[in-house]
């Protein structure tokens, strides 16, 4: 299986993966990314976050970024 890196970008820092985890494909990290990110994002709400997350950003094995979330693509549907 694929590993992948799940890294979260809050203003121009980015928190890196240095472990990352093996995942079924890219559709399987990107829904693991969100569950993620959606609780960091209700951190940030709750504690009233001076940077709060912009982005998630997904990386392969070599490194590369091979998707990228927005801060407003984490939302779920009903709350945009």
């Amino acid at each position: 299986m694929p590993r992948f890196y799940i890294h979260f970008q809050n203003g121009d820092l980015i928190a890196k993966d240095d472990e990352g985890q093996e995942f079924s494909g890219l559709e399987q990290a990107k829904e693991n990314a969100l569950a993620s990110a959606r609780e960091i994002l209700a951190d940030n709400v709750k504690g009233e976050a001076k940077n709060p997350i912009r982005a998630v950003l997904i990386a392969n094995v070599d490194g590369q970024t091979v998707l990228t979330i927005p801060a407003k693509d984490i939302l779920p549907e009903a709350l945009k």
